[in-house]
């Protein structure tokens, strides 16, 4: 009897002493450093995630690690979802896909917003009727987008805040945008200078100024073949202005904040995964250990 009483005891110290598998940095909705997936079946699950995130406002992770180490996959699970917050501060409305592959393991990690949308016993059966028996087979790609389409439905059921702008849309879309305003500018710039000039000229050049007039006229009275690669050299030197001013303090060969590596290596596990372009990050939800887990 004494036994049962310490088993818990013992169980949850071996968690806390047993060696930690590092968690990864959080830059992408998926993250693999286990090279599972090819580099258009990380994009194509990108996008479904970003895209969903958008319309709904919940945010959905994937994660494909080698192991989970000592500790059991629940105790990982936890402490990533410590570290990443994903989902929104106040919904808690974040998901995280969990696979430890060398483990044959897997786990759905259910923020407290979307318990109810997801119970433990809904999101054991998607994995042991959709996404097992895929994994069995080596269909990795197969078996988790399934299982994400599942979370991703049951999510759409629920009645949860409409989405605002999110860090990320505001400085990838609202900038491109800009950009777009910036080069029409430009150009507006380009076309009215070049008819400026060229009309000061022609009235320069028809004797319509003095003689002082007219010798700047026939100095800078170019041709309309010399006019124009000067407008494109001038439109050429207004965008690089403009880039350097968009990009402060990029010299050098350095990268700028927006398009930054981060990388995650652990000398115990000699795991490395890079990512550039887009910055991801979470929101700030919270969890308390509700999902399922299971193996294949």
């Amino acid at each position: 009897m004494r036994r049962l009483l310490f088993l818990p005891i013992i169980l949850f110290c071996s968690g806390i002493f047993a060696d930690q598998i590092p968690i990864p940095k959080l830059a992408h909705r998926v993250t693999d450093l286990t090279s599972t997936l090819n580099e258009e079946q990380v994009s194509s699950l990108e996008e479904k995630l970003k895209t969903f995130e958008k319309r709904k406002g919940s945010q959905v992770v994937l994660v494909i690690i080698p192991t989970t180490g000592e500790e059991t996959i629940e105790q990982y699970s936890i402490r990533l979802a410590e570290d990443w917050k994903i989902g929104r501060k106040g919904t808690a409305d974040g998901v995280i896909f969990l696979v430890a592959k060398d483990d044959r393991k897997m786990r759905f990690e259910i923020g407290r917003g979307l318990e109810g949308a997801i119970p433990d016993v809904i999101s054991k059966r998607i994995q042991l009727e959709y996404v097992r028996p895929l994994f069995k087979e080596g269909k990795y790609y197969e078996g988790i987008d399934q299982g994400i389409d599942k979370i991703l439905g049951l999510i759409d059921g629920e009645i949860l805040p409409e989405p605002s702008s999110t860090s990320y849309e505001s400085s990838s879309e609202t900038v491109d945008d800009q950009f777009g305003l910036y080069i029409g500018a430009l150009v507006a710039i380009g076309i009215a200078v070049g008819f400026i000039f060229k009309k000061l000229f022609s009235l320069l050049q028809a004797g319509l100024a003095t003689y002082v007039g007219y010798w700047v006229g026939g100095l800078l009275g170019f041709s309309l073949e010399v006019m124009l690669p000067l407008l494109v050299i001038f439109f050429i030197l207004l965008c690089i202005i403009y880039i350097a001013a968009k990009n402060p303090g990029s010299g050098g060969g350095g990268w700028s904040s927006g398009s930054s590596w981060t990388s995650f290596d652990s000398s115990d596990s000699g795991w490395s995964s890079s990512s550039s372009s887009d910055s991801f990050s979470g929101g700030g939800g919270d969890f308390s250990g509700g999902g399922s887990s299971s193996d294949w």
